[in-house]
């Protein structure tokens, strides 16, 4: 069962716990790999932190697929799973072609913000007949069964909000399934999913065209602002301290800034702007 059809079923009578896929910790655990600050300044040790994180970007961090060595062939049976039963025949879903092609778009979409009517108007452009209600019920059928999640516009009014969010998949291995060597998206994807762990109903995304601020990630209770990018190199460094520079200059509250990077490091100060560049598998041990 769902959690909405057990909320139906049961009333108030029950108790929710959530249990998702390892989050990168939980997965060196159960790797028996050392992962505490001592492992992490011993060369050897930090090697193997890093190769494991490699690992964990591209499959996630379902438990099953660490024993398997086909891990993509597993993690694609779980997706089938998923689509074919939790959504498809769950919600008695005619139109199969339409939802797996959706769900395609979607994944090739992560990063950026996507609407209703955009999705409908790149489904109907492949000769894909489906209406927009249809689309939006297809989401919700896909949300209901933990495949994505989705981050709203902190800056938007309600109706954008919810009509114009950015999508996530719930783990990284599903997203892999769609992309051909594509690790920026699987770099925001896994920030995505971290962030959205720790801070459960309070990430978002900002993006205003009157101030020209677009920043990944802002968690308001923890006053976090959260810039992801593969690299910081060449003319990303304008873009990414650029913006986190932009928002800075709105507030008077003191904030945590910060720029996740696959492997790069270091600390940035730039107009009385402290930002901290830390490397993916530091971020993801909260280090």
């Amino acid at each position: 069962m769902l959690s909405r059809e057990i909320s139906t079923t049961l009333g108030g009578r029950y108790l929710t716990k959530y249990v998702t896929p390892y989050d990168f910790d939980e997965y060196l655990t159960a790797q028996n790999v050392p992962h505490d600050t001592r492992a992490l300044l011993q060369t050897k040790a930090n090697g193997r932190i890093r190769s494991y994180c490699a690992e964990y970007l591209q499959y996630g961090g379902f438990p099953e697929a660490i024993q398997y060595t086909a891990k993509r062939e597993y993690i694609s049976s779980v997706y089938q799973k998923i689509l074919l039963g939790d959504i498809i025949t769950r919600n008695g879903i005619r139109n199969d072609y339409a939802i797996k092609i959706l769900m395609k778009k979607l994944a090739e979409s992560v990063k950026s913000e996507i609407s209703y009517t955009k999705l409908h108007g790149i489904l109907k452009s492949i000769g894909i007949s489906v209406g927009k209600e249809s689309i939006i019920d297809y989401i919700q059928y896909a949300k209901d069964a933990y495949l994505i999640f989705s981050v709203q516009n902190y800056y938007a009014r309600f109706a954008e909000k919810e009509s114009n969010p950015k999508y996530y998949f719930s783990d990284n291995g599903l997203l892999n399934l769609f992309l051909d060597d594509k690790k920026p998206s699987l770099l925001e994807n896994a920030v995505a999913v971290y962030l959205t762990q720790n801070h459960p109903q309070d990430v978002f995304y900002l993006k205003s065209p009157k101030t020209g601020i677009d920043i990944d990630f802002y968690i308001p209770s923890a006053r976090q602002v959260v810039q992801v990018a593969y690299s910081i190199q060449g003319d990303a460094y304008e873009r990414e301290v650029g913006n986190l520079k932009k928002f800075a200059a709105t507030t008077t509250e003191t904030h945590r800034y910060v720029i996740v990077t696959y492997e790069e490091e270091k600390i940035i100060n730039d107009s009385d702007v402290k930002i901290e560049v830390v490397p993916l598998m530091k971020f993801l041990l909260k280090c």
